[in-house]
């Protein structure tokens, strides 16, 4: 199932929640493109549809910098919403417990990348041959990075940190 980069997020949020620690817009943005990456090299597909641009910080996904950048360097402290225009009401976006791939993948994610701060993943994001890297121009706004420039950096990633940790 493909969800909204919101589900992600909250994914994300809980679990910071939960552990009872920071996480900063920065530190989101990041976290939700890195599992999208590992949605691409493991599962081969989309966790959310929604482009991914190159900004001067790294890549962003800008539904979720809209909704949460009024909180500054800070720690966000309420998931994110979405209003269905049909109901007319918000919701929650949540993960079902059931889509057992996909909670494999953001406990992984979450397990391995929580512990880094928001400077330290923006910098992982600009590492020599990241997506972000080949693409990043500081002369053109919202340069999208391409699924198979991320899907082919994640698996050499989920590769390298594989033959690392066996």
């Amino acid at each position: 199932m493909t969800y909204t980069a919101s589900h992600i997020a909250n994914y994300m949020l809980q679990r910071a929640f939960d552990e009872d620690r920071d996480v900063s817009p920065m530190k989101l943005l990041k976290l939700v493109y890195i599992a999208y990456g590992w949605g691409l090299a493991v599962l081969d597909r989309k966790l959310f549809d929604e482009p991914i641009y190159a900004w001067a910080h790294g890549p962003v996904v800008r539904s979720l910098y809209d909704e949460f950048k009024h909180y500054g360097g800070g720690a966000i402290r309420e998931k994110s919403i979405e209003f269905d225009m049909d109901k007319g009401k918000s919701t929650t976006p949540k993960i079902p417990a059931n889509d057992a791939d996909t909670n494999i993948i953001l406990d992984r994610v979450w397990e391995i990348y929580k512990v880094y701060g928001a400077w330290a993943l923006r910098n992982k994001t600009h590492e020599d041959g990241s997506p972000w890297k080949q693409v990043y121009d500081p002369h053109v706004r919202n340069t999208r990075i391409p699924d198979e420039l991320i899907k082919t950096h994640f698996e050499k990633k989920i590769r390298e940190y594989l033959d690392n940790d066996g």
